[in-house]
């Protein structure tokens, strides 16, 4: 059994929205490229302003969405997530307890665990995530966290 606490960080927590999130907003990043792309055709290929403005529109909204996407998400969750946490992990899986809510999620629920520097992305499925924050625990108790994430088949043994 392992137990910490974490304090809320809220950079950190849009930090992991971003990074679990990641594949779902790509498109949103390529759609910037390809939009700024078209308008530098558009401007100078073949200058069309109405073009012109139809490709930088679409680039504005390709830029700004995701990071708005992001802060909603962030700020959704941040009336859990802007508390002290208490985690154990155990047998039976992840123990959450804080002020305003108490639950635990069991190891068959989980598909992956991903690192991040200080924390770790518990992965139910592509889009249900929950952010662990490590940088209190010392070494000792993130190697004994790791080994029991990699028995359970969650984060993989090169891992290290």
């Amino acid at each position: 059994m392992i137990t910490f606490e974490t304090q809320p960080d809220r950079r950190r927590l849009s930090a992991a929205v971003r990074h679990a999130h990641r594949r779902m907003l790509l498109p949103y990043r390529i759609g910037l490229v390809l939009a700024v792309v078209l308008l530098l055709a558009a401007l100078f290929v073949f200058p069309s302003r109405v073009l012109a403005y139809v490709w930088l529109g679409c680039a504005v909204f390709c830029a700004v969405f995701p990071p708005l996407v992001v802060r909603a998400v962030v700020r959704a969750s941040w009336k859990l997530h802007g508390i002290p946490t208490t985690w154990t992990f155990t047998d039976e899986g992840v123990h959450t307890a804080n002020a305003l809510s108490e639950g635990t999620v069991r190891w068959a629920a989980l598909s992956g665990v991903e690192r991040m520097p200080d924390q770790l992305i518990f992965r139910i499925n592509r889009q249900q995530v929950f952010p662990v924050r490590i940088d209190g625990l010392d070494a000792g108790q993130r190697e004994r966290l790791f080994d029991l994430l990699r028995e359970r088949g969650l984060l993989p043994g090169a891992d290290r």
